[in-house]
């Protein structure tokens, strides 16, 4: 019950948007004006509060880095040859498969559900997470460029695909606030209050946003490969990164907080990626949309099975 209690609120706030949608009590548009807000303002405001004041040896968790990202290039690589050898499929699709069954959203809806559910240390988690996501997204960006090098204007979207990921202000505002803890500065008492108060809205607008969002009709609808790449990215992928954190002997909270930051839907930059470079963009928006639904379930079972294993990380806060 005391799980129960703790994990209730978070996901009745998920489904009070998606009944607001369903029932047109806002205009869908808000979703995409709520998500800007959480990505641009609220999500900068915590990260650079919160890291600001760590330690330095707090920020360099390099065994949860290695145990969120092994599971993720091993699954990457068996979709891609898996489609390429099983399926035949090209390059590019091959690429797409693979990604869609790890990259994790781990800004948009990892972050605020960490944070409210575990507190402070979680967010320096999701945060390193974030920068795994952003660098296998460089990666990609590489490989599909090289594919369709022989494109007119090739080189401009790449650049620009490019210092969109890394000038993002997820990455930014870490960058800055690990600059800031390296300092012997302390954030001032007025700054520290100004982000907090922005701050505090990141959970709320994040999951109502991500209710709003949710289709059941795509879930309905999709085939055989979504269900496989979602498969996999909502189960699979966080059985593997449970097992390494076992393996690793990681801390009760931060294997907690890789496997949720593992099991979370698919991001939206996918969608964005498969739409500029045409490769794969049904299967690739149908997966966003599928994940984002399902994952409301199976986060809850993946919430409880935590709890079986790790008791000590589920307190009330």
């Amino acid at each position: 019950m005391e799980v129960l209690a703790l994990i209730f609120p978070v996901f009745a706030v998920i489904v009070t948007g998606y009944i607001f949608a369903r029932l047109e009590v806002l205009p869908q548009s808000i979703a995409g004006a709520l998500t800007q807000f959480v990505y641009y303002t609220a999500i900068p405001a915590i990260l650079f509060v919160i890291i600001a004041k760590q330690e330095i040896k707090d920020l360099a968790n390099w065994s949860f880095i290695g145990v969120f990202t092994l599971p993720v290039v091993v699954v990457f690589f068996l979709m891609f040859f898996g489609a390429r050898i099983l399926r035949g499929l090209s390059t590019g699709n091959a690429v797409m498969l693979g990604m869609v069954s790890v990259a994790s959203n781990t800004g948009i809806i990892a972050l605020p559900l960490l944070h409210e559910l575990f507190g402070e240390k979680t967010v320096v988690l999701a945060a390193l997470a974030n920068v795994v996501m952003v660098g296998l997204i460089l990666v990609l960006i590489v490989i599909l460029e090289t594919i369709h090098s022989e494109d007119e204007g090739g080189l401009g979207a790449t650049l620009k695909h490019l210092r969109t990921a890394v000038l993002n202000p997820i990455v930014l505002s870490t960058v800055l606030g690990i600059a800031y803890a390296i300092t012997p500065l302390s954030l001032p008492k007025l700054v520290v209050d100004y982000l907090d108060l922005v701050a505090s809205a990141l959970t709320p607008c994040a999951l109502f946003a991500v209710g709003m969002s949710i289709k059941v009709s795509d879930v309905v609808k999709t085939g055989p490969t979504i269900v496989l790449t979602s498969t996999i990215k909502l189960i699979v992928l966080p059985i593997l990164v449970l097992l390494c954190a076992n393996l690793a002997g990681l801390d009760p909270l931060t294997a907690t907080a890789a496997v949720i930051a593992s099991a979370v839907p698919t991001g939206k930059t996918m969608f964005i990626l498969s739409k500029q470079y045409h490769e794969y963009e049904e299967v690739t928006a149908e997966t966003v949309s599928a994940t984002t639904a399902v994952s409301v379930i199976t986060l809850v079972g993946w919430l409880i099975v935590l709890s079986r294993i790790f008791p000590g990380s589920f307190t009330l806060q």
